[in-house]
Formats: structure tokens, sequence, C-alpha cells
């Protein structure tokens, strides 16, 4: 037997076997979930979703042990097979997204660089992985992407094809660009 058959197996099983625990738990809480895959790649790493969403489209990956991923209530994800969203865990790490969020296609949720940058002298990891947290009402724009230790206050919209890299603190806000900065103040997400 070929080492590759046996990754591809211990992947798919582990696939499989997460979905079904995934689906089970989201008829439960009456959201519905459409071309979703889980891969996870280590131990005690969880998913947790709220009521009432309609999440189409993502990719749950978790590499490494002990990573978490949560979206809240009544969550949109407009994702498809095509141009999935893209919520990355890794490493000890979390994504926490709140109630009444909206993520366009193409976006995706980074809490690592995966690759380290080690300083010569120290040997010290210079580039640790952060959680990621989103709050309330929030939009993430078509193609944008956040990466670790991204903040994003309640009623934060993230402008199409952004970059976020760090934490912003002011709510009814729009933030665009790369790297985003806020552009516009006293804004919120109308009714989805």
């Amino acid at each position: 037997m070929n080492i590759s058959y046996l990754i591809y197996n211990l992947f798919h099983n582990r696939f499989s076997f997460k979905m079904l625990k995934l689906e089970l738990e989201a008829s439960k809480k009456k959201t519905k979930l459409r071309d979703c895959s889980v891969v996870d790649a280590g131990k005690n790493n969880t998913v947790t979703l709220g009521e009432k969403g309609i999440l189409n489209g993502i990719r749950f990956f978790m590499l490494g042990d002990n990573n978490h991923i949560t979206i809240g209530n009544n969550a949109l994800c407009r994702g498809t097979y095509q141009q999935p969203i893209f919520l990355n865990a890794a490493y000890g790490t979390s994504i926490t997204i709140g109630d009444s969020i909206l993520l366009a296609n193409n976006t995706e949720i980074h809490t690592t660089d995966y690759h380290g940058i080690i300083d010569t002298n120290t040997n010290k990891v210079l580039n640790q992985g952060k959680d990621v947290v989103i709050g309330n009402r929030c939009w993430i724009g078509l193609r944008s992407i956040v990466l670790k230790g991204t903040n994003l206050p309640d009623d934060t919209i993230v402008g199409a094809c952004s970059v976020v890299n760090r934490p912003f603190t002011e709510t009814n806000t729009i933030v665009a660009g790369s790297p985003a900065k806020v552009v516009r103040t006293g804004v919120k997400v109308g009714d989805l």
C-alpha cells in the first residue's frame, strides 16, 4: 500500500465523520449547510454553529490541535463550490464569528501564516498564530482576506478585495484596502 493512499484515507475518514457530525448539529439548530467540508488534521478541534444560518460553500480547515471555529446565529455565508469561503484555524487558535453576519464568496479567514519565521539568534518563532474575532452584524465583502490577530467590532463592513491584518475598535465603520483602514464611520449593514 503506498503512502499517498494511506494519507488520502486518513483525511477522507476524518472528513466524513466530522462533516456528518456537523450536519447533524446544524439540522438540530435549523441551520442549512450546502457544499461545506471539514478537514481536521489534529486533535480536540471543534466547529460550533449557531441557529438559523445559511452556510454555503465553507471549507473548515483545522491544522494541529485545540483549534476552534464558531459561527453565531442567523449567519449568511454565500460561498459556492467553485468560489468557497475558507475558515482556517491552526496551531491552537480560534475563529469566532458573531451573530447575523454576512460572508461573501471567495473570502478567507486565517489565524496563522502556516510557515514559521525563525529568529536565527534566539531560535524563537517570530510569527505566532493569533485568534480572529468578528463581531455581530458584520459584512465581509467579496474576495476579502482576514488575517491573524484581526478583531472586527460589531457593525463593521469590510470592502471587497480588502486585506485585514489588525484589530479595529470603532463600531459602525467601513474598512477597506490593502492593508485595510477605516474609510467611513456611522454606517451599519441593512437587513439580510
